[in-house]
């Protein structure tokens, strides 16, 4: 696990590299397993597994709730995905979005 490229030895460094973020000394705070990530940034808090990307609307998030989901997300218990009402972020192409414009 890493955050922001920096491999994760301890919650302390997650908690840390979160306070940054929250003082406004980083814009965001990016953790990955290799394949899939959690993020925050200015109040946002997002994740991507398997590809899908979601994110909380209701924001900005309250700063003990991404701590805890940044800690969950490292420990994998999954407990970041119940604590939340996350939606599914669509994208769609430049070229999906001219084709229904002019309905073709």
């Amino acid at each position: 696990m890493k955050i922001d490229g920096v491999t994760v030895k301890s919650e302390e460094q997650i908690l840390a590299a979160l306070q940054e973020e929250f003082d406004q000394t980083v814009e965001f705070v990016v953790m990955d397993n290799g394949k899939d990530f959690i993020q925050t940034s200015g109040g946002a808090l997002e994740y991507q597994e398997g590809g899908k990307h979601y994110f909380v609307a209701d924001n900005p998030v309250d700063q003990e709730k991404i701590k805890a989901a940044f800690l969950s997300y490292y420990r994998g218990d999954g407990e970041y995905l119940r604590n939340f009402e996350w939606s599914e972020e669509v994208y769609e192409s430049l070229w999906t979005k001219i084709k229904k414009l002019f309905g073709k």
